[in-house]
């Protein structure tokens, strides 16, 4: 791009938006089907794994589903180990979930996968593209990592 043609934050967000699919397609599918969850399941975890432990209210309005379903969403993975209802201890009539161990060492496992499958797609990248992705990258990760993860 040059100063007449300059890259829009919309252009720029369509090539990402382009690419996410290819780079998640056989890493999610693999994945998800050898551990039995499904990408919602998995969606639920990933914002756990965010919150770090949190309400049902909070977990079905953030996610922008009913309560029923989150119910039932949680109860699934409850019973399958990834995530445990635990009472507050501010108030008890509240429930919080958050992951259990299980829970939080599927997430380091995808993140593993993903990253064998970006080290696959950036290997047509030069030392100096690469070390640019990694700057773009790195500034990015503040905004949404939290500080312990960094």
């Amino acid at each position: 791009m040059n100063k007449k043609n300059p890259l829009s934050l919309e252009t720029m967000s369509l090539a990402i938006a382009e690419l996410m699919p290819n780079i998640i397609r056989g890493v999610q599918l693999d994945f998800f089907a050898g551990r039995r969850v499904t990408q919602t399941q998995f969606l639920l975890m990933v914002a756990l794994h965010a919150y770090g432990r949190c309400t049902m209210t909070t977990l079905a309005k953030n996610m922008k589903i009913r309560m029923p379903t989150a119910t039932g969403l949680v109860d699934r993975l409850e019973r399958a180990g990834y995530l445990r209802r635990t009472a507050s201890a501010e108030d008890r009539r509240k429930v919080m979930i958050e992951l259990t161990a299980k829970g939080k060492k599927f997430i380091l496992e995808f993140r593993s996968a993903m990253r064998r499958r970006w080290e696959e797609v950036m290997t047509v990248l030069n030392e100096k593209e690469l070390r640019e992705f990694y700057g773009v990258i790195t500034k990015l990760r503040v905004q949404f990592v939290r500080p312990e993860e960094l």
